[in-house]
């Protein structure tokens, strides 16, 4: 019983588990009544018929047909009741056609008959199609087994592979050591591409070209000091080579700061932030007062400025890399400043047309 009223719990509530397994037993036992026959073991009746859960439904919270946490009737139960009925009317519809009333069907042995084959087939059917089901789900676990045993052979094999740039055995391609001085000449790369994109005083191409390689071997010699400063207090080379390479990352995100700062000072960012405070004032009918439409106006601004200022350093990047891969060069229209041209040019539109 107290197994029962667990489950009940879990279904309807521990409030209501009591009284739902009391009305349970009161239908089990006026059934019995019904029934006319006695009940010679009492024990082995409230353990095998009184207390179980009794219903030929898959869903859990069924009893009987009813459902235990709302009352109502069993879903899961009418559908089944339904398909059953469905299988009979099809079997006397083949039979019989329209000729017999629903009550006759009982009433001949050959429709019962027809009933029996017809459900076997089905039920028949229905064990090939899990069992079908059951063949496919164990092909597709000893396919990811297959897969997950394979990634695993090759990670092992990487595994006992020498580094690509140190020689040292067992490093997966590449050692921790060569990995944070790699990360240290991309940092550096970076910085360098920064620095020419924000130029100088100078804008000829030389000029842009030497101060890239200055910023880069600044961030070279940052990490160089770091990784000394590291040895020197007795860390070990993976220490010190991870010390360098924050180092120089450090110093590449300062160059990137400063070049984000630089560059949302320059023309087009300041074209862009203009643009943005005046869309943003021609929506000050939707801020309650002017001065929360000027505050408004100018986070836009200043957030397209940023905008600018990235999208700048992004293909200051994307440059830099192609440069050094020795991607040729093409004379292409800058995707940004075509949208950019696009947006204005649609405002300048709404603007003559509201004129």
């Amino acid at each position: 019983m107290r197994r029962e009223l667990q489950l009940i719990a879990g279904v309807g509530g521990p409030e209501s588990a009591e009284r739902l397994l009391s009305a349970r037993l009161d239908r089990r036992l006026t059934r019995q009544r019904l029934s006319q026959a006695p009940i010679t073991d009492p024990v082995g009746w409230l353990i095998g018929r009184a207390l179980p859960r009794l219903s030929s439904c898959y869903d859990a919270r069924c009893d009987e047909g009813t459902r235990l946490d709302t009352g109502a009737s069993c879903p899961a139960c009418e559908a089944l009741i339904a398909d059953r009925r469905a299988l009979r009317h099809s079997v006397a519809v083949r039979l019989f056609g329209n000729q017999l009333p629903e009550r006759e069907y009982g009433r001949t042995e050959r429709f019962e008959e027809a009933l029996r084959r017809e459900f076997a087939s089905q039920q028949a059917h229905a064990a090939v199609l899990r069992e079908r089901a059951t063949d496919e789900r164990n092909a597709q676990q000893a396919a990811v087994a297959a897969r997950r045993a394979e990634a695993e052979a090759v990670t092992a094999v990487r595994k006992e592979a020498p580094c690509l740039d140190c020689g040292r055995q067992t490093a997966a391609d590449v050692c921790g050591i060569c990995s944070s001085w790699r990360a240290v000449e991309a940092a550096a790369s970076e910085a360098g591409d920064v620095t020419r994109a924000v130029g100088t005083g100078d804008r000829a191409p030389t000029a842009l070209a030497r101060a890239a390689e200055r910023a880069a071997a600044d961030v070279r010699a940052e990490a160089e000091l770091a990784a000394s400063r590291g040895r020197a207090e007795g860390a070990a080379e993976e220490t010190a080579s991870c010390m360098a390479k924050l180092a120089a990352e450090l110093t590449a995100w300062e160059r990137r700061s400063a070049a984000l700062d630089a560059l949302g000072h320059e023309a087009r960012a300041d074209a862009e932030a203009g643009a943005a405070f005046e869309a943003e004032l021609r929506r000050a009918h939707l801020h309650p007062s002017a001065d929360d439409a000027q505050r408004a106006a100018r986070a836009a601004a200043e957030a397209a400025r940023l905008r600018t200022a990235e999208h700048l350093v992004a293909v200051a990047l994307a440059e830099g890399r192609a440069r050094r891969r020795g991607a040729p060069q093409q004379d292409e229209a800058d995707p940004y400043r075509v949208g950019a041209a696009r947006v204005r040019a649609e405002i300048h539109r709404a603007k003559a047309k509201v004129a």
